[in-house]
């Protein structure tokens, strides 16, 4: 994760659905691979998965504190990865 000067919260285009819309397109992107190619990567879906959960985690906690009164009106009103579920 890189730091801008000046940071702004965007809460539109795919990010008003989902606040990780990259992490999404990568976790997908692997499943769909390992579907097309070997079930035997599903292990290595899996443990990136859970490093991008933890990843998008640790990002939840930063853009609290750098955006302490929107930030979670944005939370209430978005999913963190898969819209309308998680």
């Amino acid at each position: 994760m890189s730091e801008k000067a000046d940071p702004e919260l965007i809460t539109t285009g795919p990010y008003r659905a989902i606040r990780h819309p990259i992490y999404s397109g990568i976790i997908l992107a692997m499943a769909d691979t390992t579907v097309a190619v070997s079930l035997y990567w599903l292990i290595a879906v899996i443990l990136l998965a859970g490093y991008f959960l933890y990843s998008a985690a640790m990002e939840e906690r930063y853009m609290a504190k750098r955006f302490p009164e929107a930030y979670p009106r944005y939370k209430q009103s978005s999913k963190m990865l898969i819209p309308f579920i998680f």
